[in-house]
């Protein structure tokens, strides 16, 4: 028996000629006009709510650099306030491991975002459970802005899950 391959005219993979669905897309090669019609607006849909997702991953992202530019400011009120070398050094140590973490964090989020946004989020929430222990007043300054930045990281881990999931639905590398 020879069998021919043909292309799939959603994705473009080879596939045989008696093959009823693309391997790669799930495109319905024998299916009926109304079928392929229903596949394509589907996968349009898919395709609209990726990009709307990958608004949402960037947004996160920028939050990554967003939290470095808050640590920058929080340096420079907390180190020309301290009251002692001491202080000022701790200040100083601190503040730039963690405006080093969280810039590397924004850069490495282009690459494996899910892996940069939980530690972002990781490196924040702990930041400031060890604030709160050392000084539970810590906990209520700058509230607002704290649940804002985490809402924000949160939504960009559950968009990159998204995203991964459509990517791997739409076959998307």
């Amino acid at each position: 028996m020879e069998y021919h391959t043909n292309s799939c005219p959603c994705c473009n993979n080879k596939h045989e000629s008696d093959d009823l669905f693309c391997n790669g897309c799930g495109f319905p090669l024998k299916g009926t006009q109304q079928e392929q019609d229903f596949f394509y607006s589907e996968r349009n849909a898919k395709e609209i709510d990726l990009s709307d997702l990958n608004n949402n991953v960037e947004s996160a992202r920028k939050s990554l650099y967003w939290i470095a530019g808050l640590s920058v400011i929080s340096f420079f009120v907390g180190y020309f306030t301290a009251k002692n070398e001491q202080d000022k050094f701790a200040i100083l140590f601190t503040s730039v491991i963690l405006i080093g973490a969280f810039l590397a964090f924004g850069v490495w989020s282009k690459t494996k975002p899910t892996a940069a946004m939980i530690s972002g989020l990781s490196l924040y929430v702990i930041i400031h459970v060890i604030n709160a222990i050392v000084d539970p007043v810590t906990i209520f300054s700058g509230i607002i802005l704290k649940v804002i930045i985490i809402v924000y990281l949160i939504k960009g881990i559950r968009s990159v899950l998204e995203v991964d999931k459509l990517k791997k639905e739409l076959n998307i590398n």
